[in-house]
Parts: C-alpha cells; structure tokens; sequence
C-alpha cells in the first residue's frame, strides 16, 4: 500500500488482485478541538481512525463508511 499526501487529500492505492484500486480520503490531519480550541490530532487504532485533543484528551471518532 502507497500513501500519497498532498494538503487536505489522502490517497491510498492499492492492489487487488493484480489491479490497481485508488481510494481518496479527505481526512484532516489536524482539527480544532471543540471543547477548549486546541489542536487534535487524527489517530488510528487498527481499524478505528480518531482526533484527539493533546490538551484536554477529548476523543472524536470518525463514521465508518460502508462503501468498502
């Protein structure tokens, strides 16, 4: 897997049987924390991508898609 990254856009391409599968995903890497304005920072467990604020711990989880 190739993880290609360029401002706001995350490009993954991958390969599946022999053919070449491009996934965009427009993930920030860092937001605004909405409870004391901090930066959180994007964080993944295993499967589960999350921000979490450096300062007061606040976890936000993203929604899974089921397009995959």
């Amino acid at each position: 897997m190739k993880v290609v990254y360029s401002s706001k856009v995350m490009q993954y391409l991958l390969e599946k049987d022999n053919k070449q599968i491009s996934i965009t995903d427009n993930l920030e890497n860092e937001i605004e924390c909405p409870r004391c304005h901090e930066i959180m920072t994007l964080c993944s467990d295993f499967d589960l991508l999350y921000y979490k604020c450096e300062e007061c711990n606040l976890p936000l989880y993203t929604a899974q898609s089921s397009n995959y």
